[in-house]
């Protein structure tokens, strides 16, 4: 099994040989993986990835940055096209760039210059670290042809690590390209998205359109709403996938696309924990019944206060509570034992009480106190009463 998998990815280097795609430290990269993936240091989808697989590519210094959009706790990000420092995000074949353009139908001059534009994706520097603008406009081209446009942005893979996942969503940013004018671009811009499953990374067959089929999502825009961000929904039945933007001859500028599944959020409330939980996949699929736990020390309010519903979109139904045990107190999300000297004797959010007169408690979290010698409480009073 060892060896067929290490032959499977040996077929990339002399591939990308007989390309001329590949600079020599791009060869020499490749070998050293592969001597890694023979003494077992790394695994086959760590090597054939190449060094860029989402979401564990991502940049955590992106994340700190004021100016980007919000995310929220309810979304599992497996690819944000604002998560990457690089300065361009987006090239040719050859130019060793996390995500691939390909011109398919060659109508394209040149990069944007004085007088000219091309008719494929490329990226406009913002000068922003993490921000990345994706252009692309055919129409500008002087004497170009759009007629038949096929432009194509394709992402890195991207690992579907969670299993179960039969839908992912996503958000795309966009607005018609500055440039264009209603003289010179049509009214409504459309694109698609496309995808192509598999298992584990291909960079063989990354940029072959054969293998891509439409996801079900269409985006459209018309020129006067300015810039929007439109959510949709794709089926996806493998643990991952590349992802493409397929555009047809619009102008269009992309600012950010993010690629995720909903998720109910991880939270603690009432010293209940509410365990991370992957949301149904589709608007027929049911509520998922989840139970919460208690934190250390804490035990359920009654016999049904654990039960939630996770539903669509990572919305939690219902309400899960704990309470302290005795000898514990509340401290904030905490459960803690009463100290030395204090008791708790039920459960509650009640407060740990000093001993009573003339008894003492030798250890942390005592549900009561015991008389000091030479003194007494008789068995039918109560542990609240002072010892005499």
């Amino acid at each position: 099994m060892t060896i067929t998998v290490i032959h499977k990815a040996l077929i990339v280097l002399p591939n990308n040989l007989l390309t001329g795609t590949r600079t020599l430290q791009d060869i020499m990269s490749t070998l050293f993986c592969f001597l890694l993936l023979l003494l077992g240091s790394l695994s086959f989808f760590q090597c054939v990835s190449s060094q860029s697989v989402a979401p564990d590519d991502a940049d955590p210094y992106c994340s700190d940055i004021p100016i980007r959009n919000v995310t929220f706790p309810n979304e599992r990000i497996l690819l944000d096209s604002q998560n990457y420092r690089s300065t361009l995000l987006v090239g040719a074949e050859g130019e060793n760039r996390t995500w691939l353009t390909i011109d398919y139908d060659r109508g394209g001059v040149g990069r944007p210059g004085s007088a000219e534009f091309v008719d494929s994706w490329y990226e406009g520097n913002q000068g922003v670290q993490c921000l990345h603008r994706i252009n692309v406009c055919a129409t500008l081209i002087p004497g170009g042809t759009s007629s038949f446009q096929s432009n194509w942005l394709i992402t890195q893979y991207i690992n579907i690590s969670e299993s179960g996942i039969s839908q992912l969503r996503i958000n795309v940013t966009f607005s018609s390209n500055l440039v264009c004018s209603s003289q010179q671009c049509a009214q409504q811009q459309t694109f698609e998205v496309q995808t192509f499953e598999t298992n584990e990374p291909d960079e063989m067959d990354r940029g072959n359109i054969t293998y891509y089929s439409y996801a079900g999502v269409r985006l459209i825009h018309t020129a006067a709403e300015g810039a929007i961000t439109d959510s949709e929904s794709f089926a996806v039945s493998s643990s991952g996938l590349y992802l493409a933007i397929w555009d047809q001859g619009s102008c269009t500028v992309i600012n950010r696309i993010v690629v995720f599944y909903n998720v109910c959020p991880y939270q603690v409330l009432n010293k209940a924990i509410y365990p991370e939980t992957v949301a149904p996949q589709g608007g027929f699929d049911p509520d998922k019944n989840v139970n919460a736990t208690c934190i250390d020390n804490a035990s359920p309010t009654s016999s049904n206060s654990l039960s939630l519903k996770c539903r669509l979109l990572g919305e939690w139904i219902g309400s899960a509570s704990c309470q302290c045990n005795a000898g514990y107190e509340a401290n904030g999300t905490l459960c803690q034992a009463c100290q030395e000297g204090t008791y708790k004797s039920v459960k509650g959010d009640s407060e740990c009480k000093n001993c009573p007169n003339n008894s003492y408690s030798a250890s942390p979290g005592s549900v009561s106190c015991q008389c000091l010698p030479g003194y007494y409480r008789a068995p039918h009073e109560g542990i609240t009463v002072s010892c005499t």
